[in-house]
C-alpha cells in the first residue's frame, strides 16, 4: 500500500507512533508553546519540530493560534488528551512490563 492509499486509521496511529511527536504531545499536555520553545525544551532543531507540528496539525492533534507573527500550539484537549491519558495508563500498567525501555525488543 502506498502512502496515498493509506487509511486514516493507519495515518492516525503512525502519527502517534513517532517518538518526537509523542514528546511534543506530552509537552503540550500542560502548557501551550511556540515552536521555538518546543524545540528548546525538547532539544531538537526547530525545523524538525515544525515538520512534526505540521503532521500533528494535519491529524488535528494540535491546533495553532496565530497572533501576528507568533504561532502558539495547543493540544486538542477534547479528543487527544483523553486518548493520551488512556495510552499512558496502559503503557504504565501493562506495556512497560513486556519491553525494555528505549528499545523495541518485546519479551513475552
Amino acid at each position: 500500500m502506498t502512502k496515498s492509499q493509506q487509511t486514516p486509521q493507519t495515518f492516525f496511529f503512525e502519527t502517534l507512533g513517532n517518538e518526537v511527536r509523542w514528546q511534543i504531545i506530552h509537552l503540550l499536555q500542560n502548557k501551550d508553546y511556540k515552536a521555538t520553545a518546543i524545540a528548546k525544551e525538547l532539544k531538537y532543531e526547530q525545523s524538525l519540530i515544525s515538520h512534526h507540528l505540521s503532521r500533528l496539525k494535519k491529524c488535528r492533534f494540535v491546533t495553532v493560534q496565530t497572533n501576528g507573527k507568533e504561532r502558539i500550539y495547543k493540544l486538542n484537549k477534547t479528543t487527544i488528551l483523553p486518548l493520551l491519558k488512556l495510552a499512558d495508563k496502559d503503557i504504565n500498567d501493562y506495556s512497560c512490563k513486556c519491553c525494555v525501555k528505549n528499545e523495541m525488543t518485546i519479551y513475552g
